[in-house]
């Protein structure tokens, strides 16, 4: 029914959304099935001033940043707009995301899984090229769109970073979730806002968060520092914390998988060790190419 309809402003291009058809919530925001100009397109919907004035200057850098970026590989904000309570992202709409897949809760179209890691390294190779920092890469933040594309979206906790080093200072702490972060935001925990203003880290982060989505793809549901099963909110940040991973664990990947390697270089704990996306790519590109009858020998 048009009742379950909102649409505000009428004098700016027709979005309506349905309130009782939910995508998914987040903290101070919500994602609505909805149309615009007619198309069906997913609906951002942001409550404004949620807590203080760093809310509402992360929510202009998410739609600063979104506007900014044009990718196959990352989702695109095809407009804005905002009333007195709320600010309302337009998206692409997409039908499942890569937590989906991994729960066994999605069974549309899926890219293979090496041409599906292609994807994903390349946007966020995208992203740090143009000099941001995503800070929050986790597989229900790859969405899967159709046909068989997939998406980094959510930017709610990105930032600018420098366009030397793609470097950013700690000021504000770490950010993201906990399971997925890398082990110098895990250091930065606890320290005093003076301290944190002295640690400077990079665009690194999101590569440590990546390999560990990685590994989560491939062996469905598992993590690096998890012992090969799935995160634990305790355990797990306290092993990538220390550096134990277990990459070859029960429901683990074997030595001899392509992606061992790769995943193994890009989860190192010392940042400057640690695979950059060039090389990831490089790697990837050069399996995929690889004979089909080279990849049983």
């Amino acid at each position: 029914m048009f009742a379950n309809f909102f649409s505000p402003k009428r004098s700016q291009p027709t979005m309506e959304f349905n309130k009782e058809k939910p995508l998914g919530r987040g903290f101070s925001a919500q994602v609505f099935l909805g149309t615009f100009n007619g198309k069906k397109v997913a609906v951002k919907r942001i409550e404004k001033g949620f807590d203080t004035n760093l809310d509402e200057a992360a929510q202009k850098l998410e739609e600063e940043t979104m506007k900014k970026l044009e990718h196959p590989n990352v989702l695109k904000l095809l407009h804005v707009q905002d009333d007195k309570d709320f600010k309302y992202l337009i998206l692409e709409l997409c039908i499942g995301t890569i937590a989906n897949y991994v729960e066994g809760n999605y069974t549309g179209g899926m890219p293979s899984e090496i041409e599906g890691m292609i994807q994903m390294a390349s946007g966020l190779q995208y992203i740090h090229s143009k000099h941001f920092v995503h800070r929050d890469i986790k597989p229900a933040n790859v969405l899967i769109s159709s046909p068989s594309v997939l998406k980094i979206s959510d930017f709610g906790l990105s930032r600018t970073v420098t366009t030397t080093s793609g470097s950013f200072p700690m000021t504000s702490g770490p950010k993201g979730t906990r399971v997925y972060y890398s082990p110098e935001f895990l250091f930065t925990e606890g320290k005093t806002k003076e301290e944190k203003e002295q640690i400077r880290v990079n665009v690194s982060i999101d590569v440590f968060s990546l390999g560990c989505l990685f590994f989560n793809y491939l062996t469905k549901g598992g993590h690096p520092f998890a012992n090969g099963g799935s995160p634990n909110e305790v355990f797990t940040p306290a092993n990538i914390y220390k550096g134990e991973k277990v990459l070859d664990g029960k429901t683990g990947l074997p030595k001899n998988h392509y992606a061992y390697d790769i995943i193994d270089g890009m989860t190192e704990n010392i940042p400057d060790k640690r695979w950059k996306l060039e090389k990831v790519l490089e790697t990837l590109n050069a399996e995929a190419e690889r004979p089909k009858t080279a990849e049983s020998q």
